[in-house]
């Protein structure tokens, strides 16, 4: 037997990308809780997992990316899930005691080995990141108590597993999640932060409210005070009259990224404003972000595009274009991507979305048909109607 977290697993770096199934359900939290008793009496000699941290693990990333390249692969992973066969049930039962950790057997393993293939076509097509090899059979299981000393897995402990014995749980799986996994070593076992939620086939499908969610608390663990309310300000304007509108994939207009892709713009703006102004988040009026936005509007003159135009106020404020690392800038270029001009023999060309995705997004955002439900604090709104 071995302890876990021997030198040879432990991490020089970290924490990772990993593609978690993580477990809220009542049913296996009863599972796990049942070994809880007996696995507890070892004390320190095993690390138990917490009900909160239970996961299955569909793929890691075991090296060091860069957040464009966090981006890229959540992104990658996204797509090829969303557009999967669905849901997946699970069986999960019983234990094993293994050389070094107590696991869960999970079936059937067929649907997990695909779902891992899946997501492990995903990040190949994302440039620089480096997969450890496949492997042979694909082993699925969730594990409940990682051993803290070689010494735990004897006869008596092997007995004593067998004897608790519940029955297995029927669970059904609807999105894996996008973390950075933690080893923690003092604990035992790994934890995470999570990123974002990817429903298998859209079912059930995204909320803008829950992007929102995930993008301001990536502000608020990554980036600087003004970006982190930047990302509360924009979350507060949108999430009330449109957050409950679904984000589907692979579909071609999709209204409720389209409105992420909003938020982005508009907390692009917040910040762009308070950098050049001096003012703070809280004070930029609707106005203010239209005329950065669009400011010929009205006038027929001329100007060079948003997207250029907001690219080079941000250097001039110090990012740099090409930072992988710079979280601003990691969003600015994703909303920088250019919808092309749809096939027009598809019936329903008339719903793509063409052109720069953070300008259309801001745009359906600040339509006069969203008026009653994106809207900034009453007093802003009066100074921004004011002639």
């Amino acid at each position: 037997m071995e302890t876990f977290f021997s030198p040879r697993r432990t991490w020089p770096d970290g924490p990772y990308l990993h593609f978690l199934i993580t477990f809220d359900d009542p049913g296996y939290r009863s599972f796990a809780d049942a070994h809880r008793p007996l696995l507890a009496s070892y004390g320190d000699q095993l690390g138990v997992v917490p009900p909160e941290w239970l996961h299955s693990t569909v793929q890691g990333v075991h090296h060091p990316l860069t957040r464009e390249q966090v981006e890229q692969a959540v992104e990658a992973v996204r797509v090829e899930v969303g557009l999967g066969p669905g849901p997946t049930s699970l069986q999960l039962g019983p234990v094993w005691p293994g050389p070094s950790a107590v696991t869960v057997a999970m079936y059937p393993e067929d649907q997990l080995a695909h779902l891992h293939a899946t997501v492990r076509k995903a990040l190949s097509k994302v440039d620089g990141v480096r997969l450890r090899e496949a492997g042979g059979r694909f082993w699925p299981h969730s594990t409940v108590a990682y051993y803290r000393s070689p010494d735990v897995h004897d006869a008596e402990f092997n007995r004593c597993l067998r004897a608790v014995r519940p029955d297995r749980v029927d669970v059904t799986v609807q999105r894996i999640h996008a973390v950075y996994l933690h080893q923690d070593l003092e604990r035992g076992y790994y934890t995470w932060d999570h990123l974002a939620a990817l429903p298998l086939c859209s079912a059930p499908r995204l909320t803008v409210r829950e992007r929102l969610t995930e993008l301001r608390e990536q502000a608020a663990r990554e980036g600087n005070g003004l970006w982190r309310e930047a990302w509360e300000r924009a979350s507060a304007v949108i999430e009330p009259g449109l957050g409950r509108e679904e984000i589907s994939v692979g579909t071609p207009y999709r209204a409720g990224q389209e409105y992420v892709d909003g938020a982005g713009a508009l907390a692009t703006a917040f910040y762009l404003l308070a950098r050049e102004t001096g003012a703070t988040i809280s004070s930029v009026t609707r106005r203010q972000v239209e005329d950065l936005a669009w400011p010929s509007k009205g006038t027929g003159l001329g100007t060079p595009p948003m997207s250029k135009r907001w690219t080079a106020l941000l250097e001039g404020l110090g990012h740099r274009v090409d930072d992988p690392d710079d979280l601003v800038m990691v969003r600015w270029r994703a909303l920088c991507y250019e919808h092309p001009e749809p096939d027009p023999d598809y019936a329903d060309a008339s719903t793509y979305r063409v052109g720069h995705a953070g300008e259309t997004g801001l745009q359906a955002l600040l339509a006069p048909s969203n008026r009653e439900r994106v809207r900034f604090d009453p007093p802003l709104d009066t100074l921004a109607e004011e002639p």
